[in-house]
């Protein structure tokens, strides 16, 4: 016989286990929460990571810009250091062969010293002869040195220029590459978009290429109105020595003598002769090389008085070519004219000298032979900025080269979330939602200009005063001067916008 329940007993059991329910109901719930949040901080820790990763790789594109820059600018001021070495070279071959004609002893002036100078033995003949032991084996060092010496500066120069061309082509070319190894080795399972390179930053690499440009000064000149940018820093007086473009003296021997010895029985006996020297190089105003001359001419009279019983005086002028000497690279063969590039030879100055009987003759038989007639003689193709300009300081980008936007990705599957590690499966599998299962991040950088200073300091860049050069002028960008530094820059909110929605579309 079975015993009937307690009262309430049946209402009990009917309810048991209904807790249970609702336990692992919010059990589920917090367990899709706490996957939830797990992911996202795993998601949010990738992000910075990989916006770090983007920064990295857009500031190593933008140390390459910079030493693109650099290296142009090196090369660049090589190139004007070669040129005015060549300078310096045809200076001193035509110098020495001028000098060693004037020391010789087989000219009128030299017999006319020695047949009326009484000091003529002390004050010309001997110095002379000290210096002809001398000259002659400088002169036979130079001619022998000099055109092998100038060949091979101009053949430098014309691989300097090519060297240029094949660096920025090969920095502008492999950039890519670069930047997927410097995102690659920041993070692992991360690429720098070639894609992205090549469709929306495009433009940004394109400006990047046409910020500087390839310039022939031989054409620039003829289309510049005669006027050169490179030709200019070659021929300033900073970048030239003193000797090069003009050098004028007046040379010993002299002599200011009595001349009893050949002035017979007279009351009065004078001899006088100075020798003035002038001599330059110019660079050809087409800029195809250089040419120098020098001359050196004796200048002077005899002076005879007799009193017999009146003063019978008769003067013998003395006007002769002493010595001369020529050189050139390039054309050679004669001078292009009085004057070189932009009036900043000084030949015309020569030929109106004291000098000026030897240097019309030197000028009229003309430099000599060409030390090297290729076509590399003279200024050789080099890198500028395309459009330099006297940017205003405080502006933004006021010295500044066009950006770089890199754009770097990630499967978001190779993040450490619950997904990728397997830990939530079944009813509490939280998926990462992302466009094309991919995080991406931008970053932009690029190079700047400016000369260090001492007293720069923080916000230098942004006071005019505060990047003014020793000597108080202003040194505006330009590939002369290797002051380009790289630093990040903001990227656009129109590139995030054009990128975001790419991503959405599943472009690149």
């Amino acid at each position: 016989m079975r015993r009937p329940c307690p009262r309430g007993t049946a209402a009990l059991a009917r309810h048991r286990g209904q807790a249970l329910a609702f336990a692992l109901i919010f059990l589920a719930v917090g367990a899709v929460a706490l996957y939830v949040a797990f992911n996202a901080s795993q998601l949010a820790s990738a992000k910075t990571k990989l916006q770090n990763t983007a920064d990295a790789t857009a500031y190593s594109v933008a140390v390459l810009q910079a030493r693109d820059y650099n290296f142009a600018a090196y090369t660049n001021r090589a190139m004007v250091a070669n040129q005015v070495a060549v300078a310096q070279l045809l200076s001193l071959k035509s110098w020495i062969e001028e000098v060693d004609e004037t020391a010789a002893s087989n000219h009128v002036t030299d017999k006319l010293v020695d047949i009326f100078a009484d000091l003529g033995a002390v004050q010309w003949t001997l110095p002379k002869q000290v210096a002809r032991p001398i000259i002659a084996p400088i002169k036979s060092t130079v001619n022998a040195v000099a055109p092998t010496a100038v060949r091979g500066l101009d053949l430098l120069n014309d691989s300097l220029s090519m060297a240029q061309e094949t660096y920025r082509l090969a920095t502008i070319t492999n950039f890519p590459l670069v930047a997927n190894e410097i995102a690659k080795a920041n993070q692992p399972n991360t690429t720098a978009d070639a894609g992205y390179m090549a469709t929306l930053g495009a433009p940004k690499v394109l400006a990047w290429k046409n910020y500087a440009r390839r310039i022939n000064p031989k054409q620039e000149v003829k289309t510049g109105g005669g006027r050169e940018r490179f030709a200019d820093v070659v021929t300033d007086d900073a970048s030239l020595d003193s000797f090069t473009p003009q050098r004028a003296a007046i040379r010993t021997p002299f002599v200011a003598s009595t001349a009893y010895k050949g002035c017979k029985g007279a009351g009065i006996a004078l001899m006088a002769v100075a020798q003035p020297h002038a001599g330059a190089t110019q660079l050809r105003p087409d800029l195809t090389g250089w040419e120098a001359l020098d001359a050196t001419a004796a200048i002077g009279d005899i002076t005879c008085v007799w009193f017999v019983p009146e003063p019978v005086p008769i003067t013998i002028p003395i006007l002769e070519s002493m010595g001369r000497g020529g050189a050139a690279n390039g054309p050679g063969g004669r001078y292009s004219g009085v004057r070189g590039y932009r009036s900043t030879g000084h030949i015309g100055d020569a030929l109106a000298s004291g000098a000026a009987v030897a240097a019309a003759m030197q000028y009229a038989s003309g430099p000599g032979s060409s030390l090297d007639n290729s076509t590399r003689a003279g200024l050789q193709t080099y890198t500028e900025l395309n459009s330099p300009t006297k940017a205003v300081p405080g502006k933004n980008g006021f010295n500044r080269a066009p950006a770089i936007t890199v754009q770097v990705s990630r499967p978001i599957d190779t993040t450490s979330t619950t997904s990728s590690l397997k830990i939530a499966t079944g009813r509490v599998r939280v998926t990462e939602a992302a466009p094309a299962r991919e995080m991406r991040a931008l970053a932009s950088a690029s190079a700047y200009f400016i000369r260090p200073r001492d007293n720069g300091g923080p916000g230098s860049l942004l006071h005019r005063e505060r990047w003014r050069r020793g000597d108080g002028r202003f040194e505006y960008p330009s590939l002369f001067s290797p002051y380009w530094q790289a630093s990040l820059v903001e990227t656009s909110t129109l590139e995030l916008e054009a990128a975001a929605a790419a991503q959405a579309a599943g472009a690149p």
